[in-house]
């Protein structure tokens, strides 16, 4: 199980681009998909900005900013950027295939770096873990270390991530309101 948890973290991201452009090639959005997607894209993106701005990898235990919210608020942010994206799809299949694939990637990623962050920390990352949820949010007031960076945006390339979102959604809106689907246009090559 280790190898494979290890193989899917290490291979995450270029698994989910692959998936993304999939989606793009068989979705067929409507405008009201596309608006009912598009603020779980952006809501996504500004809670991975936010929480980029203060990571600080390898230098500590991160518990500032939303880490004092939950353990993984990158992950928070990339679920309702898929969700969002999944949603502009506007097919069923893709949503079911997309969370199943989002559970099963992000889910060993979350498991294996909170097996490393167990070995770094030990029992600072132990008290971190009963005091802050994994996933849900945790209504309390904002605490712990650090502070929000630009530079630690561009440090953790998330301004790729932003660039993304931006141009996929705009495919998205294209699509939609062009009554144009990729699919479709192929099968008419044929």
């Amino acid at each position: 199980m280790d190898t494979a948890v290890y193989y899917l973290f290490r291979r995450r991201t270029f698994l989910l681009l692959a998936f993304s452009l999939c989606l793009v090639v068989v979705a067929k959005p409507t405008p009201a998909a596309f608006w009912s997607g598009l603020p779980l894209v952006i809501a996504g993106e500004a809670i991975r900005v936010w929480s980029a701005g203060y990571l600080t990898k390898l230098s500590g235990l991160v518990t500032g900013g939303p880490f004092a919210l939950c353990r993984n608020p990158l992950y928070v942010g990339s679920s309702l950027i898929s969700l969002g994206y999944l949603l502009m799809c506007h097919r069923v299949d893709a949503l079911l295939a997309g969370v199943v694939l989002f559970w099963i990637l992000h889910g060993g990623a979350v498991a294996y770096e909170e097996r490393l962050l167990r070995e770094r920390f030990g029992e600072e990352f132990e008290q971190y873990c009963r005091e802050v949820p994994r996933f849900v949010p945790h209504p309390r007031k904002l605490a712990g270390g650090g502070a929000f960076s630009f530079e630690r945006i561009m440090a953790n390339d998330e301004h790729r991530q932003a660039v993304s979102a931006v141009l996929l959604s705009a495919s998205f809106a294209v699509m939609a309101y062009e009554s144009f689907s990729i699919l479709d246009w192929l099968s008419g090559l044929v």
